[in-house]
């Protein structure tokens, strides 16, 4: 059965331009899931909002129960955006301004303009009356730019366990089907030395001066981790901040700390992170001879100490119904990789079976280039929109028929 047909430039142009009108900053009121409810209880889903913490904005659910008992096909597109700076940008960022086959605006890339491929796909499904033999979810998150906090409240639901694919709405010009990523964990490492008076510089042991020397051993690739399991990563760290304690004053710096993240190959532990983690520093003790280094795991949010690494089987059907259906639509073979970002709200979702694969397999596919997203003048293709509509359509009656 194809939906092809069923599926229009304009009715996606329609729902992208609505969804950029909700202004969906994350942090901020917004009118975004009021909309997203409404447009998914008219194409028949049973709605469910749960409050994530800290913020104004629920994360919404949507579910069609199904006839069979297939493994369900979860939707997981986050409505909410980073900020835009107005006077930076050539058009209003929230003005959903359209130019031939292109429409401007904050989160045109990152992710509306994929959760707008995905509300015409589930629109068609629902209208072509195929009999769904699993069940068909969509989330949508509020928190899909910060700490993906929604997505750890669906295990709780039960969800994950129902659902064979997720289908996570990230940019990938329609091109790729990304199922690899990369754990993720902030930690904070203190500097400690003796503070002095700035005239007697030689009584104290400046925090900062040690730090640079740690800074520059880490840049140097001194700081090895585990290389763990997966054929799509290498383990990466990098400096992100570095601040005194206290700051100011007529004082050598006692403490100064340096905020790390590490991005970890699936196959690896955090317990195994903080063990390479501590390890360098004792090194770097060892070799410095007056200095002390602590280090603290700065948590994630959601419950969680760490964002972990997850795979899907490169063999996985949904991976199969998606590379079909890329090629029917577009008549390119798409390319299967890792993915191109940072994390995604769908690989919470996966838990390691015995041959490390996560199930249910999370594939991240949409429209758009990815090196738009978070930048100035933001835009995507009303054709790449309707077309990755097209290809979740497909994809989705052949898991669920």
């Amino acid at each position: 059965m194809s939906t092809d047909s069923l599926i229009t430039e304009e009715r996606c142009a329609e729902l992208l331009t609505q969804l950029i009108r909700q202004r969906s900053v994350t942090g901020e009121k917004t009118t975004a899931a009021a909309w997203m409810t409404d447009r998914l209880r008219e194409f028949g889903m049973t709605i469910d909002h749960y409050t994530v913490e800290d913020l104004p904005a629920p994360m919404v659910v949507g579910t069609i129960a199904g006839a069979g008992n297939r493994p369900g096909v979860l939707f997981d597109g986050h409505f909410d955006t980073v900020f835009a700076v107005p006077d930076d940008w050539s058009r209003d960022p929230w003005g959903a301004q359209r130019e031939g086959d292109l429409i401007y605006g904050r989160g045109a890339v990152d992710s509306k303009g994929t959760v707008a491929a995905m509300l015409a796909a589930i629109e068609a499904v629902t209208t072509s009356g195929a009999a769904l033999q699993g069940p068909l979810f969509y989330m949508s998150d509020s928190d899909g730019e910060r700490a993906f906090r929604g997505a750890a409240l669906l295990q709780d639901l039960g969800i994950a366990a129902r659902c064979g694919t997720v289908f996570s709405a990230e940019a990938t010009s329609n091109q790729r089907i990304e199922i690899a990523y990369p754990g993720i964990s902030t930690w904070k490492i203190t500097v400690i030395g003796r503070t002095a008076h700035p005239t007697e510089p030689e009584k104290g042991i400046n925090a900062i001066t040690k730090a640079a020397k740690l800074v520059d051993a880490i840049a140097a690739g001194r700081l090895a981790f585990r290389k763990g399991s997966s054929d799509w990563f290498e383990p990466r760290v990098t400096v992100n901040a570095i601040r005194t304690q206290p700051g100011g004053g007529w004082s050598i710096p006692a403490r100064c700390d340096c905020v790390l993240s590490v991005l970890s190959p699936n196959g690896v532990t955090l317990q195994e992170v903080a063990e390479d983690i501590d390890a360098f520093l004792r090194l770097i003790e060892r070799e410095d001879g007056e200095l002390r280094l602590e280090r603290k795991l700065i948590p994630m949010g959601g419950g969680r100490l760490w964002l972990r690494p997850a795979e899907a089987d490169p063999k996985h059907p949904g991976i199969a119904a998606l590379k079909t259906a890329v090629k029917a639509v577009t008549g390119a073979d798409a390319t299967v990789q890792h993915f191109n970002g940072g994390w995604v709200d769908g690989a919470e979702l996966m838990r390691a079976g015995a041959d490390g694969y996560g199930s249910p397999a999370c594939l991240t596919f949409g429209p758009g280039d990815f090196e738009l997203a978070h930048m100035v003048d933001e835009h995507i293709s009303v054709k790449e929109v309707a077309a990755a509509a097209r290809v979740f359509a497909r994809a989705t009656l052949e898991l669920l028929t």
